[in-house]
This record gives structure tokens, C-alpha cells and sequence, in this order.
């Protein structure tokens, strides 16, 4: 008998997938990974994924502060 799950087909840079694979290690959500920009995952854990997403880049991706420009005398 054939069992289905329902699945959400994500796109993203090989960066982002590697992350998506460390947060697989602790709770199994990918279904299936395609190739290097694609995977297949439970559309169960999305809100777990898109939060812990965030919460990774929020600590590894960091802004340029803008650059003052002296002020001319």
C-alpha cells in the first residue's frame, strides 16, 4: 500500500541547504534532497524551519555599518 506525505519543494543556495541539513540532524523534516539547490520537506515543520532559519542568520549574517564622512570645515 502506497503512503503519501505531504511535502513542500524548496529552492535555495547551496549555503542555506547546509544549514537546512545541520537543523535536519536534529529534528528530521527533509523528505528527500534532490541535488545541491533542492529539497523535498514535511510541510509539517515549516514554521519550525522558517523560525530556526531566522534564528541562525540572524547569528552568523552581519550588516555593514555605513561609513561617516567627515564633516568638511
Amino acid at each position: 500500500m502506497a503512503r503519501a506525505i505531504k511535502g513542500i519543494f524548496i529552492e535555495c543556495e547551496p549555503d542555506i541547504r547546509e544549514v537546512l541539513l545541520m537543523l535536519d540532524a536534529k529534528e528530521k523534516f527533509i523528505i528527500e534532497d534532490l541535488d545541491s539547490r533542492h529539497l523535498f520537506i514535511n510541510a509539517a515543520h515549516l514554521t519550525y524551519i522558517q523560525s530556526q532559519l531566522d534564528k541562525e542568520l540572524e547569528s552568523t549574517v552581519y550588516e555593514v555599518e555605513a561609513m561617516q564622512q567627515p564633516k568638511a570645515a
